[in-house]
C-alpha cells in the first residue's frame, strides 16, 4: 500500500514490497569480493583508501524471522578506493554466537530487541547472556578494524578480507573483562567479584575520531551495588594508547547511544526513560528493550562532562525530548555550548497523546521494519542545544529547520556548522529517508536533493579533498527496492544539489544499514 504523501516530491512506493524489502538478508553473493565494474560517471581521483559500513545482514533462522530489525546479525561491506577504482568486499562479523547459530540454524541465544529462543518461555527464563549482533558501527583506527555493538565488546576484522580476527586484550579491549558473558554490568567495577560472576563493561558504538591522534570512546556499565550508571570517556592516540581518562556516574538509566565532544566536555542527553520492571525480563517472557517505558512528562537530562581538571561537570534540563544520534562536534562560543543532535519531540501530540504520561520504548519503533504507514514512527529533527555554561542553564533548545525530517546528522570535517544527514520529508511528514540534505546551523539554510523513485538514502560519510579544491567528498548506500541491488553514491560538497558525480551499482543488495566511517591509506 503506498503512502498518501507527495509523491512528485518524496516518491511513491509500497511499504511491504519496497521499504520491507531493504530489510530483507543479504543474498549469498553479498559476502563476496570483486572490482565495481558498473560504474556512472568518474570515482574522483584523489579518493584513496577504504569505505566501510556496517548493519544488520541477516534476519532468520529456522525459517523464523527475527522480532526486530536491530536484532539482525552484524554485517560488514568495505569499499576499497585507488587509481580511480573501486573494490567490493562484504563479509558476516563471525562472533561465537553468530558462528554457532550459522552452524545449527538455529536461535540460541536472546536478543535486546525482542528475539527469543524457539519453545517455551522457560527456555529463555533466567539467562541473562543476550547475544552480541555486533551490527552497530565499523571503525578503523590505528590500523585496526573493529565492528562495534554498544551493548558489547568489540570485533577485529582484517582490513582487507574483513575477516573476524581473534580477541586481543589490548587497545578497546583493556579492562572489558575477556571471560564476561554479561555485559554492561558490574559489582566491583573490573574486580574479582566481576570476574567470577563473569560480567563486564561495554564498549561505545558511536566512538568519534577528532584529528589524526585523537579518538574519543566511552565504556559502560550499570552497578548492582549502589544502582548508578558508570561511564568512563577515553580518549586514544593512534597507536591505541589511553590519553585521557575520565570516569563518571550518574543516577541508574540506561547510558547514552550517542555523545558530542567539545573542547571543555564530553556531552550527552540521558533519555527520559521510566523505572524497569525487570521480572518479564528476568522470567525470559520481554526483552530488555520491550520492559522500557519513555515518561512524555519528564525533562530530558543533558550531562556534560569535563575533560580537563579545570572544568565541573553540570547537567542542564532541556524539554521532553528523546535523543537518537548526536553531531561528534559541539562548539564552544562566548561562553556558550552549541550541541547539535536529533530526535523526538515527546510533545508532539500526533504520536505522544496528553491522555498518556509514558509509553512503550518500542511501541513507536518495532517490528519487521519501522511502520511508518500506521503512523506509529516519530519523526526526527535537528535540534540546536545552547546552553550558558557560567548561569548552568538552557538557552534554548530548538528545530534547526522547522519541519525537515531527518537521521543521522555529521558535520563537515572542514566546517563543523555544516551538518549531512538524509531527509524524509520537509513538511513534519514521517517516513522512511529518499533524500539527503546539507544543513548550516547557524543560518538554517537548507539544501535539499531528493533520489528517484523507490530509493532509498542513508547516512553520508565526509571525506576531505585530497586535490587542492574547496570541500570533502560525501559517501553514501542508496538502496534501489526497484532494481533491487545497492549503490554506492559520491556527491562533492560544494555542488551539493546537481547530484552524485559518481554512483557505483553492486551486483546485489544490501540490507539498510546503520553507521559507516572512511579510512585513507594513511590511517
Amino acid at each position: 500500500m503506498p503512502w498518501p504523501l507527495n509523491v512528485e516530491k518524496y516518491g511513491e512506493f509500497d511499504q511491504h514490497n519496497d521499504w520491507g524489502f531493504v530489510y530483507s538478508s543479504v543474498p549469498p553473493e553479498a559476502s563476496s569480493s570483486y572490482e565495481i565494474d558498473d560504474i556512472e560517471g568518474q570515482i574522483p581521483a584523489d579518493l584513496s583508501g577504504a569505505y566501510y559500513k556496517a548493519g544488520p545482514g541477516n534476519f532468520e533462522r529456522e525459517g523464523r524471522r527475527y522480532a526486530h530489525v536491530l536484532d539482525g546479525d552484524g554485517f560488514v561491506a568495505a569499499f576499497h578506493f585507488g587509481n580511480g577504482k573501486a573494490r567490493y568486499t562484504g563479509r558476516f562479523v563471525e562472533t561465537e554466537y553468530f558462528v554457532r547459530e550459522s552452524l545449527e540454524d538455529k536461535i540460541k541465544y536472546r536478543n535486546v530487541f525482542g528475539t527469543q529462543r524457539s519453545g517455551s518461555i522457560l527456555k529463555n527464563a533466567f539467562d541473562l547472556v543476550l547475544k552480541n549482533v555486533a551490527n552497530t558501527n565499523v571503525v578503523k583506527w590505528g590500523g585496526r578494524l573493529f565492528a562495534l555493538w554498544e551493548a558489547g565488546r568489540p570485533y577485529e576484522l582484517d582490513p582487507d578480507t574483513l575477516e573476524t580476527l581473534k580477541q586481543a586484550d589490548d587497545g578497546p579491549y583493556e579492562g572489558l573483562g575477556t571471560d564476561a558473558r554479561i555485559r554492561g554490568i558490574t559489582v566491583d567495577h573490573g574486580g574479582q567479584i566481576d570476574k567470577l560472576m563473569g560480567v563486564g563493561r561495554a564498549f561505545t558504538a558511536h566512538p568519534h575520531i577528532l584529528d589524526d591522534d585523537t579518538m574519543v570512546a566511552f565504556k559502560a556499565a550499570t552497578s548492582v551495588t549502589d544502582k548508578k550508571s558508570c561511564l568512563e570517556f577515553l580518549e586514544y592516540n593512534n597507536k591505541w594508547e589511553v590519553k585521557k581518562a575520565v570516569e563518571y556516574s550518574f543516577d541508574v538509566g540506561p547510558p547514552p547511544h550517542d555523545f558530542s565532544i567539545s573542547e571543555n566536555y564530553y556531552c550527552f542527553f540521558e533519555n527520559p526513560f521510566g523505572a524497569m520492571d525487570n521480572v518479564p525480563y528476568l522470567f525470559g517472557v520481554k526483552a530488555p528493550t520491550q520492559i522500557m517505558q519513555l515518561l512524555l512528562r519528564r525533562p530530558a537530562i543533558l550531562h556534560l562532562v569535563p575533560r580537563h581538571s579545570f572544568a565541573k561537570a553540570m547537567t542542564v534540563e532541556v524539554a521532553p525530548y528523546f535523543n537518537i544520534h548526536n553531531v561528534p562536534e559541539a562548539i564552544e562560543r562566548n561562553g556558550k555550548l552549541y550541541l547539535y543532535s536529533n530526535g523526538w519531540d515527546l510533545n508532539d501530540r500526533r504520536f505522544f497523546p496528553d491522555s498518556k504520561d509514558s509509553v512503550p520504548f518500542l511501541g513507536s519503533w518495532g517490528g519487521l521494519y519501522p511502520d511508518f504507514i500506521n503512523g506509529v514512527v516519530p519523526p526526527s529533527f535537528l535540534y540546536e542545544t545552547v546552553v550558558d555554561l557560567q548561569s548552568k542553564t538552557t538557552v534554548r533548545h530548538k528545530e534547526v529547520a522547522p519541519g525537515v525530517v531527518m537521521e543521522f546528522p555529521v558535520s563537515d570535517p572542514n566546517n563543523a556548522e555544516i551538518v549531512y544527514c538524509t531527509v524524509a520529508a520537509t513538511d513534519y511528514t514521517s517516513l522512511p529517508g529518499t533524500g539527503l540534505c546539507k544543513m548550516n546551523v547557524k543560518t538554517s539554510e537548507v539544501e535539499c536533493w531528493w533520489a528517484e523513485n523507490k530509493i532509498f538514502t542513508h547516512e553520508i560519510t565526509p571525506v576531505s579533498k585530497l586535490n587542492g579544491e574547496a570541500g570533502s567528498w560525501l559517501l553514501t548506500l542508496f538502496y534501489d527496492s526497484g532494481k533491487k541491488r545497492a549503490s554506492l553514491a559520491i556527491f562533492d560538497s560544494e555542488k551539493f544539489q546537481e547530484g552524485p558525480v559518481c554512483r557505483m551499482h553492486l551486483k546485489h543488495h544490501l540490507s539498510y544499514g546503520l553507521h559507516g566511517s572512511f579510512s585513507s591509506c594513511l590511517n
